[in-house]
């Protein structure tokens, strides 16, 4: 089977299992679908699906963001307002931020509205990754095989989605194929959840790949 069939298979049954499978907490990254598919969630991540009435409903919130950081900052740079003036004014805006991050992070937890549909899966043939180009421009989707596996690495890079959510630093667990190709398993865990969760996937691909990496 090549790449592309078996990348395609995999990732239709990991959709069709999330899609069935929607009131699992939402802390749970791996998922074993019973097929022989593992699904890695981008947990803590604002990568969902989107349609126009979705853009609709989500886009006044951070306009109303912009904003009210806009207004901040203008207001402290004008040098106006006694102390007490300004930390009222401070403390609002403080204040609207942190409710408007709140129904942000609420309304894209309604998944009617933003379905889940980007991930990476484990398969029986490889690992292989599912997003868009607004998540990963260059290479979104890509697929490799295990025996094709050279090296795996973790690190901390920029996230421009995860802005969205206030976290634009996350984890990649990267895995490197044996002709250079990158793929990138992206994630935002903290302390011990996230260290055991590297070491879950760690172990996943080096039970299936044969190779201690």
């Amino acid at each position: 089977m090549n790449s592309i069939k078996w990348m395609q298979s995999d990732y239709d049954l990991g959709l069709k299992f999330v899609t069935e499978n929607e009131d699992l907490p939402k802390t749970t990254t791996l998922l074993n679908t019973g097929n022989d598919v593992t699904v890695i969630l981008p947990t803590g991540l604002p990568l969902y699906g989107l349609s126009l009435y979705s853009l609709f409903i989500l886009a006044p919130i951070p306009v109303f963001i912009m904003s009210v950081a806009y207004f901040l900052v203008a207001f402290l740079l004008s040098g106006h307002g006694t102390p007490a003036t300004l930390a009222m004014v401070i403390g609002g805006c403080i204040f609207m931020l942190w409710g408007l991050g709140k129904a942000l992070q609420l309304l894209l937890s309604v998944r009617d509205l933003f379905p889940i549909k980007f991930f990476t899966t484990f398969g029986k043939e490889g690992v292989s990754m599912h997003y868009s180009r607004w998540h990963f421009p260059l290479q979104p989707r890509i697929a490799i095989r295990w025996k094709e596996i050279d090296s795996t690495r973790v690190i901390k890079a920029l996230f421009v989605p995860g802005l969205l959510v206030g976290k634009p630093r996350i984890t990649l667990f990267e895995i490197q194929a044996k002709n250079g190709e990158l793929l990138k398993i992206p994630f935002h865990a903290k302390n011990e959840t996230g260290r055991t969760l590297i070491e879950e996937i760690d172990k996943q691909i080096q039970s299936r790949s044969g190779v201690h990496l």
